[in-house]
């Protein structure tokens, strides 16, 4: 079966439960003399997987309302330097500002998409290791979608219309729900 080999080596590594006894084993999967320099580690026990999962979903649903009032302040701070008014004149006037904002938020999303993209699983590395990259990934990724709500936060500056703001928060709250991370997640993340 050739999906079976990546998930052998996983398997290899994944956290298991140890006896206060009986100190953890060094496990070795290593087929060649180039891997053999590469020492593996100590696998993580499961109380310890799980505490490192925990504090990964609670950084995960911190983020999205520090980025959303990071981005509500910096709109509404920048808001009141637009021209906003009943009539069209002033709102016309504030379309360069509107054009040049979002430009530069396809240009931060494809940094932070190109970034995100080199923080990949090694099965080489401390446990510990690819746990801290798995959340800088979700860092990432939650600030990149995090950015969707910026046009509607711009909206409502405009248009002072509260939906535009329950849509936004709406949105995050949705975006939040679906990337959540969990041990399952993390294990198709480790053997792509």
């Amino acid at each position: 079966m050739a999906g079976s080999a990546p998930l052998a080596r996983v398997l290899k590594f994944w956290p298991t439960r140890t006896s206060a006894r009986q100190p953890p084993q060094q496990v070795s999967c290593c087929t060649c003399d180039e891997e053999r320099k590469y020492p593996l580690f100590v696998p993580v026990t499961d109380a310890d997987f799980h505490r490192a999962i925990g504090r990964i979903r609670r950084r995960h649903w911190l983020h999205y309302p520090v980025q959303a009032l990071v981005m509500a302040g910096g709109v509404l701070a920048g808001g009141h330097q637009a021209a906003v008014g009943p009539t069209l004149e002033p709102r016309l006037a504030t379309w360069p500002a509107l054009l040049g904002l979002l430009a530069l938020i396809p240009v931060v999303g494809l940094l932070l998409y190109i970034i995100s993209r080199y923080l990949r699983p090694n099965l080489r590395r401390p446990a510990e290791e690819n746990l801290r990259i798995y959340q800088g990934r979700l860092l990432l990724r939650n600030s990149l979608l995090g950015l969707l709500a910026m046009p509607l936060l711009v909206s409502y500056v405009i248009g002072h219309n509260p939906l535009d703001l329950v849509f936004g928060g709406a949105m995050l709250i949705a975006l939040g729900w679906q990337t959540r991370p969990s041990a399952q997640a993390y294990q198709r993340w480790l053997i792509r």
